[in-house]
């Protein structure tokens, strides 16, 4: 059995959805939500521009994201058809896969706590017949062939930018000339309707949904510091404040979990997946830090130097839904949250300005990119988070190092807050808002260049 790829046709789709039904009639047993999701361009009708479908479900991808981020290592690939499967009773329900997936595959069940997607009907292929969706798509819109290692992956509508290398074929748009009409309707009696479509969002990651691993994030990085502060000559740790706090970090870091009994997997994709890492590094942090605190103080300097490469791991595993420039640096990353902190509990004021220095400067610059593309700046919020944690803390610093820490934290709090709200999960539908957002910016012959 060869490697398998799905080929779509959008000249021949018509959006009926039948490929959704023969999905969930194949696979009802199995799903609790649609793994597959018809996607429509130019919903609003635009005269100018093209509407067509895509019918989209996990791609099967040469690199697959879900495979190489799971920390609990419930990804498997099969060599011979390509199918890229989850194992349910290898999940623990992190939902990381969620995030790094541009494609929008993995979908959570709420009832079980842990992800389904599609499967590519390997029982059907294993007897020579089409995957569900295939076989009943009434358009043979859908299909399924060999693998094609030159087929394109670049610029391709609903296909988000991303090193996966998915297992599909997409047949270009045959793109028709404008309808001509007698009475066209005027583009600004559209930019309402347009703007207003422009703005509806389903993000996948919000404050609202991820306070636990707000507060464990803050926490994380507040005690990394601690403990190398005190180091350093800073203010002592008191061994029975880790040990709580520490118990707050782990209970917070497994709360926000579909199977909180498996949460021991996750150290098991150490390889490739940061979040295992991640979950590392704090766990080795805590043992550390409460055997120097509780046993054996010369451990603290490797249980800071584990802190720290928490701090990192914490920031490189959210990458993957964070755009911001310059560099894809943001002011609320913990590691520079911690360094600030350990500059001022530490008494080192040239590391305490320099990380103050750089914080201030890219949250200003986030600040004036937000104003330029029309996106809020929150002004009262901003001066907030500027005056308790730049000004304040570096102003008593020098006299008041705890305060000034407090101040910091609570300054962080506030720009990890806009943090979460600010970061972005490629999807095929977002792809196809931000064509269609530069379509209608253009002028007609720029958009048809654009598509």
């Amino acid at each position: 059995m060869t490697a398998t790829q799905f080929t779509f046709d959008p000249n021949r789709c018509t959006g009926c959805q039948a490929c959704v039904l023969a999905c969930w009639m194949e696979n009802r047993e199995h799903q609790s939500r649609p793994w597959r999701t018809v996607h429509t361009f130019n919903a609003c009708g635009h005269p100018d521009l093209p509407v067509f479908h895509l019918s989209f479900a996990c791609h099967h991808c040469d690199a697959p994201a879900c495979l190489e981020h799971c920390p609990a290592d419930a990804y498997t690939k099969d060599a011979a058809t390509g199918a890229v499967t989850i194992h349910a009773d290898r999940c623990m329900g992190c939902r990381y896969c969620t995030w790094a997936c541009p494609h929008d595959a993995p979908k959570f069940n709420e009832a079980l706590g842990t992800i389904e997607k599609c499967t590519l009907c390997p029982e059907r292929l294993a007897q020579g017949l089409e995957p569900a969706c295939v076989a009943r798509c009434p358009m043979e819109a859908l299909g399924v062939s060999a693998l094609d290692p030159g087929r394109p992956l670049v610029g391709v509508p609903g296909l988000p930018s991303s090193a996966t290398a998915p297992a599909i074929t997409i047949a270009p748009l045959h793109r028709p000339e404008p309808p001509r009409q007698g009475h066209r309707p005027p583009g600004q009696a559209m930019r309402p309707y347009l703007e207003a479509l422009l703005r509806v969002a389903h993000p996948k990651i919000t404050l609202r949904g991820e306070w636990t691993l707000l507060l464990f994030t803050t926490v994380i990085s507040g005690l990394a510091a601690w403990l190398g502060a005190s180091l350093l000559g800073g203010p002592p740790v008191h061994r029975w404040t880790f040990l709580l706090l520490g118990a707050l970090v782990m209970a917070l870091s497994t709360a926000h979990l579909g199977r909180p009994g498996r949460a021991w997997r996750a150290l098991l994709h150490l390889r490739t997946s940061w979040l295992s890492r991640e979950v590392a590094a704090v766990s080795l942090f805590l043992g550390l830090g409460v055997l120097a605190t509780f046993v054996q103080p010369a451990l603290g300097i490797p249980a800071a130097l584990a802190g720290f490469a928490a701090l990192f791991a914490i920031d490189r595993l959210y990458r993957v839904a964070l755009r911001t420039g310059p560099w894809n640096l943001h002011s609320a990353h913990v590691l520079f949250n911690g360094l600030f902190l350990l500059g001022l509990l530490a008494g080192i004021w040239p590391l305490a300005l320099l990380l103050g220095l750089i914080k201030a400067l890219l949250y200003l610059h986030r600040k004036q990119n937000f104003a330029e593309l029309g996106r809020p700046v929150r002004p009262a919020v901003s001066v907030l988070r500027l005056g308790l944690g730049f000004l304040g803390p570096l102003w008593l610093s020098a006299t008041h190092p705890l305060l000034a820490a407090a101040l910091a934290i609570l300054g962080d709090l506030i720009d990890r807050t806009e943090y979460y709200d600010e970061l972005d999960v490629a999807t095929p539908r977002g792809d196809l808002l931000v064509r269609l957002g530069a379509a209608t910016a253009a002028p007609l012959s720029t958009a048809d260049g654009a598509m």
